[in-house]
């Protein structure tokens, strides 16, 4: 489906949505996860609220307002789905090494954690695309 929003608006969102900023806090989380999993921060991490999807600001837009007029887009729908699963295998992580089993979180984070990373950086990549078009 067609973004069905005018250039003046499409504007506006760019300006208020700041989706390179976004990704950049989701790779920054994920390089600190990654340096969790190996043992170099010894900060305890909640399996709870790494696995909440809506506290993070990508979270708080992909459900509020700001992207209101995306939802019937295929992008929105990748988006929606990528996060939250970025949020849900983080915390599986966590719980994984709670338990002691540093392999099979490891094995998470290089995979499916992953994955979904990438499903993000092009989701949003997508939505920006949409957000430049005329």
């Amino acid at each position: 489906m067609d973004f069905p929003v005018d250039g003046l608006r499409k504007r506006d969102m760019r300006e208020q949505l700041d989706l390179v900023g976004a990704a950049e806090q989701h790779l920054v989380w994920k390089n600190l996860l990654g340096h969790y999993i190996q043992g170099h921060i010894s900060e305890a991490l909640e399996s709870g609220l790494v696995g909440q999807s809506g506290i993070c600001q990508l979270g708080t837009w992909i459900k509020g307002a700001q992207f209101d007029s995306l939802r019937a887009t295929q992008a929105y729908h990748d988006l929606d789905v990528a996060h939250a699963l970025f949020h849900e295998f983080g915390s599986s992580i966590v719980k994984k090494l709670k338990l002691g089993d540093r392999a099979e979180a490891d094995s998470i984070f290089k995979n499916e954690y992953s994955q979904s990373m990438q499903h993000i950086v092009q989701a949003l990549t997508k939505i920006n695309q949409l957000m430049q078009e005329p």
